[in-house]
C-alpha cells in the first residue's frame, strides 16, 4: 500500500471568497506518493501532469479538481465536507490500487492540457451545423478540449465522406490520453 495514512486533513472555504458554496481541502502525508504519477496520469485521463516538478492535475465533472503532490492531496470544488472526505477517500483507492497494479499499465507522461482547440478544429468536419449543440464548430472544439463531451456528439464527424478525419482526431486524441470527464 502506497498511501496509507493520512497526517492532516484541512477542509475550507477558499480563501480569497468564503461566500463561495464550495470547499476545498488538502490532506498532508509523509509517503512519497510520485512513483504512481505516470500511472495514475495514464488511467485517470489526468489533465496535466508535470514530470519535472512532480505535480499531476485532474479535472473531474461538475467542476471538480484533484492535485496531486509527492507529500499533499489538494481537493477543490467538493459541495459538502461529506464530498470532500469522499474525494479522498476515493483518491486514495485510486492511488493504492492503480500502484499495486502498474506492471500491468502504460505510463504516460503528457496530460490533456497540451490539447490545442486549433488542432482539434481542424479535424472537425467545419460544418456549423449545430447538430452537437453548438453554434460553431470552435465552441465544439473547445468543449471537446475540456471533456465536456465526446466524438460521438458531432454527427456529421461519423459520416463516411469525414471518416479520415475522426480517425486522425481520434489519434491526436489519444496521443494527449484525452477522455470525456463522464468517462469511466
Amino acid at each position: 500500500m502506497l498511501l496509507d495514512q493520512i497526517k492532516n486533513y484541512e477542509i475550507f472555504r477558499p480563501k480569497c471568497d468564503a461566500t463561495k458554496e464550495v470547499l476545498h481541502s488538502i490532506a498532508t502525508f509523509d509517503s512519497d506518493i510520485s512513483p504512481v504519477f505516470p500511472y495514475l496520469n495514464a488511467e485517470l485521463g489526468g489533465w496535466d501532469y508535470d514530470q519535472t516538478n512532480q505535480v499531476v492535475l485532474l479535472k473531474l465533472s461538475a467542476g471538480k479538481w484533484v492535485t496531486l503532490q509527492p507529500h499533499e492531496i489538494a481537493i477543490r470544488g467538493a459541495r459538502d465536507i461529506e464530498e470532500s472526505q469522499a474525494l479522498l477517500e476515493w483518491i486514495k483507492e485510486q492511488i493504492n490500487d492503480i500502484y499495486e497494479r502498474r506492471d500491468g499499465i502504460k505510463p504516460r507522461y503528457t496530460g490533456q492540457a497540451g490539447l490545442k482547440v486549433m488542432e482539434i478544429l481542424k479535424l472537425l468536419p467545419m460544418t456549423n451545423c449545430k447538430a452537437c449543440g453548438y453554434a460553431t464548430c470552435m465552441a465544439f472544439a473547445a468543449a471537446l478540449r475540456e471533456g465536456e463531451i465526446s466524438l460521438n456528439d458531432c454527427p456529421p464527424l461519423w459520416e463516411e465522406k469525414y471518416r479520415g478525419k475522426r480517425e486522425k482526431l481520434q489519434v491526436y486524441l489519444e496521443c494527449f490520453g484525452w477522455r470525456a470527464l463522464d468517462a469511466e
